[in-house]
Order: structure tokens, then sequence, then C-alpha cells
């Protein structure tokens, strides 16, 4: 194999960590146009404190307004050090198409990019722990879109056992009634708020206070009792999927490094022998 072939492996090999596919996937080759300019006509924000892991799960279900022209790559801001689940668009069945994304660092931001062969999209994602003071946990949640939103939905689940709960939604929201809010999950407290006319790259907040005495998440489908009594061993897969990337991240980056440096002696040496009489 060529130094040229070991460089392209490897450059592979440092972006899969960055990506995920599932099966079924329509592929977009060619034609793909971009975002920029389109409106996301309606979009529902689920954001579920301590649902089942230590942060927050978060579901981005919308649709774009534009009927045609698709494929087309959009991307969308997830808080930095999030853990996608789903990035995924749906068919006009309903179906969903898991679809390859790449993760750029943007400040306090992470930038989820994809391409959507059709107008709705569905996004899943889990943010790193919350940081407490004893029992009281303070959410400074922020949102942002790099397209413009004509009806913007945000729902806040109110975490198991804890107490306390408010919501300080951004200026202009309109809080729903309950009977008006399509709950992403039932048997728990929501709160569910309106935002019209969104503008791009325009950041809205939602400031949510609590407390809670236990570690635990709500669905309690991955821990024990043990964590329970040691709450610093409390860990989740999420977790362990952010410390699996770094590793990925750091092998591909020195395997890359290595194969560079290999690179470089094989071509001085082959200039040596070139230039002997």
């Amino acid at each position: 194999m060529s130094v040229k072939s070991l460089t392209a492996a490897a450059l592979a090999l440092a972006l899969v960590g960055a990506a995920g596919c599932g099966p079924g996937q329509p592929k977009a080759t060619g034609g793909v146009v971009d975002s920029t300019g389109r409106t996301i006509g309606r979009m529902k924000v689920s954001v579920m404190p301590e649902y089942d892991d230590p942060g927050v799960l978060v579901v981005y279900d919308g649709r774009f307004a534009e009927s045609s022209g698709y494929p087309m790559r959009t991307s969308f801001f997830v808080p930095r050090g999030s853990v996608i689940s789903d990035a995924c668009s749906l068919s006009h069945e309903g179906q969903h198409f898991c679809q390859l994304y790449k993760t750029s660092n943007r400040g306090s931001y992470d930038e989820v990019s994809l391409v959507l062969p059709y107008p709705n999209f569905y996004l899943s994602f889990h943010t790193p722990r919350i940081e407490a003071q004893g029992g009281a946990k303070n959410i400074d949640y922020r949102l942002r879109l790099n397209n413009a939103v004509r009806s913007l939905e945000v729902d806040v689940q109110q975490p198991l056992r804890s107490a306390d709960f408010r919501i300080q939604p951004p200026a202009g929201a309109q809080k729903l009634a309950a009977e008006e809010a399509g709950s992403l999950i039932q048997g728990f407290v929501h709160q569910a708020f309106r935002i019209e006319a969104l503008a791009p790259q325009q950041e809205v907040a939602f400031q949510i206070q609590y407390s809670k005495a236990d570690p635990l998440p709500s669905v309690d489908i991955k821990y024990t009792t043990a964590a329970m009594r040691d709450p610093q061993n409390l860990t989740s897969s999420y977790d362990t999927q952010r410390n699996v990337k770094v590793v990925i991240y750091s092998l591909a980056g020195a395997g890359l490094c290595l194969l560079l440096a290999v690179g470089a002696w094989y071509l001085r040496a082959r200039r040596r022998r070139t230039a002997k009489p």
C-alpha cells in the first residue's frame, strides 16, 4: 500500500467517530442544495432534564417550509459536549432515515451538519451532566438555529422526584395550556411555550430550576442502588460515549502523525537513493 493510500485511510479513521448512520438510509449523492435562506415552518424542542441520564435529553423535531429542493445540506446547534443519539430525516410516510453527520465546535455550541433527503428532521441528543449545588439544579438552556422559524414550541419536562420546579422563558414566549401542548412523553409534568417568528441565529434562553435530593434519573434503567450510595461514581453510557470519542480521536490523530512521519522518512530515503550516482 502506498503512502498516499495509508494517509487516506488514516483520515477516514479519524472521521469515523464524527458520524453515525442506521440501516435503510437513502443516499444523497449529487445535486445537494444548501439550506441558507430557507425557513423552518414548525419546530418542537423537547427538553427533559435527568430523564435517562444525569444530563438533559433534548429532541428537535420539525419540518422545513419548502417542500421541494432536496436533498439539502443543513446544520443544527447543540450544547457543547452533547452526545448525538439520532440524526434523521423523515419520509412523507413518517419513516425515519438516519443520516451521516459531522460535528464541529462553535464555542459554547457544537454544530451538527447533515444532509436531509426530506423536509422533516429529527435530532436527539444528551447534554453533559447537570452540575448541582447540593440538591439545587440550575439549567441555562440556550437555543440557536441557523434558519428562521415560523413557529417554535419548547416543551420542558419536570424530572420525577423533584420539587420547586420553575421555568423562566425568554421574552415574547407564550405559555401554552395543557391541552395545547402535545408532550413527547406522558406521565410527567410539562410546561410548554410557543415563540413565533424566530430569526436566523437568534438565541433564546430558558432558565430551568428545581431541587432533587437523589442523583438518579427519572427512568432508572442503567443504574443500581450502589450509585445512590456513592453519587460521585454515577456514570452513564453517554459519559462513556464521550470518553470513547476522545480516545478514538486521540488514537486516530496519533496514528495519522505516525503515518505522516513514516511517509516523510520514506520520501527522504527515496530521494537519497535517487541522488546517488
